[in-house]
Parts: C-alpha cells; sequence; structure tokens
C-alpha cells in the first residue's frame, strides 16, 4: 500500500502532539503529505435566545483561535521540509476524524492513546477506539508515555 496520506489529529495538547510528531516521521520517510485535523466540539448550549447568541459568540472564538494554533502547527512542520495542511473539523472527535479520513481519501490515520482502562476507560470511552472501529483506512495508535510506563510494570509482575 503506498501511503499518500497521513492524518494526525491534534487537540495541541502534549498527548496528541506524540502522534503529530510520529505521523510527521512516517510521513517524511515515505513522501506523504501530512494533514493535521483539529476538531472543535460544541458544548451543549441552552435554548434561549441570549444563550444561543453568547455560545456562537464563543463558538467564532474558539474557531479563530483553533485557526491561528493550527496555522502554527502547520508552519513548524512545514519549516522541516514535510508537506503539510491543516484542517479545522467540527462535532465528536471520532465521527470528525472518520469523516474527514474518508472525505479526503487518506490512507493512514495516526493519532495518540491516552491508555485508560478500567473505571476511567468506561465513563470517558476512547476516541480512539471508536476511530479504529470506524476507519474506512488503516489506523496506527502511538501510545501515551503512561501506557508504555503501564505495560512495562505489567510485564516486570509476569
Amino acid at each position: 500500500m503506498k501511503l499518500r496520506r497521513i492524518l494526525a489529529p491534534t487537540d495541541f495538547s502534549p498527548l496528541s502532539e506524540r502522534g503529530v510528531t510520529e505521523a510527521a516521521s512516517l510521513a517524511r520517510s515515505v513522501g506523504a503529505e501530512l494533514v493535521l485535523l483539529h476538531v472543535v466540539e460544541p458544548a451543549v448550549m441552552g435554548a434561549d435566545l441570549y444563550g444561543a447568541a453568547a455560545m456562537a459568540t464563543v463558538l467564532e472564538e474558539v474557531h479563530q483561535s483553533s485557526r491561528q494554533a493550527l496555522a502554527r502547527a502547520v508552519d513548524k512542520i512545514k519549516k522541516r521540509g514535510q508537506r503539510c495542511r491543516g484542517v479545522i473539523g467540527n462535532g465528536g472527535a471520532a465521527t470528525a476524524i472518520v469523516d474527514t479520513a474518508a472525505r479526503l481519501r487518506i490512507d493512514l490515520i495516526v493519532l495518540a492513546t491516552h491508555g485508560r482502562s478500567g473505571f476511567s476507560h468506561l465513563l470517558l470511552g476512547s476516541v480512539a477506539e471508536r476511530v479504529v472501529r470506524s476507519a474506512t483506512c488503516a489506523v496506527l495508535t502511538v501510545p501515551s508515555r503512561n501506557a508504555r510506563g503501564a505495560l512495562k510494570r505489567r510485564n516486570r509482575k509476569r
């Protein structure tokens, strides 16, 4: 399979930066274009008119700040000679990632995972898990440092 486009979702956190770093390295090594995706998940807003108007203003400010942060991230990668572009998605993270990948004909999605387990996984769910189940392209997950540490601790106990 020839990798032409690699999608790296980011929320600009140190965790998602690990996924972006791995995706950029892979894209550079195979000559693929890197597409950074930031998803804006609108908060649930009240039904009254004032609340809706205020939320629209807040949402526009969030979009503006997201576009600026994404542009900085793309520029940083482009300075290393890597082909890269940024895309803003809307809605739930997993759905937006899968939909963007299909729309842009992405060959591989690379995303970092929190490595949660037990109750916190049950409570919070996993964007990565939903993406793996729903994506029509390959998905590479990059474990967080915490997940790697937990795996090493588990293996030492055996």
